[in-house]
């Protein structure tokens, strides 16, 4: 399914499907993790994200909507909020 498939499928829908419980996806890496109140895209680039420096590995408390970022290039960690759209 594309990404835009995916995210044309109405909210309301999904929260059915999954019985109110939040969707956790990665494929379209992602320079902040957002949240939609369905989905989460948590794919940080770690390898392919073509921007060297925003490459990263996130670690993601979906309960408190935070997450935690380990940029690879430069070998440091940031505590992030999860956007809400």
């Amino acid at each position: 399914m594309s990404e835009s498939d995916f995210y044309s499928i109405p909210r309301s829908i999904l929260q059915r499907l999954t019985d109110n419980k939040p969707i956790v996806h990665g494929h379209t890496p992602v320079e902040r993790i957002y949240f939609d109140g369905v989905r989460l895209n948590c794919d940080m680039g770690s390898n392919t994200y073509s921007i060297k420096e925003e490459r990263g590995l996130g670690l993601v408390n979906v309960r408190e909507l935070t997450y935690i970022v380990y940029k690879t290039a430069l070998k440091k960690m940031e505590t992030r909020n999860v956007n809400r759209m």
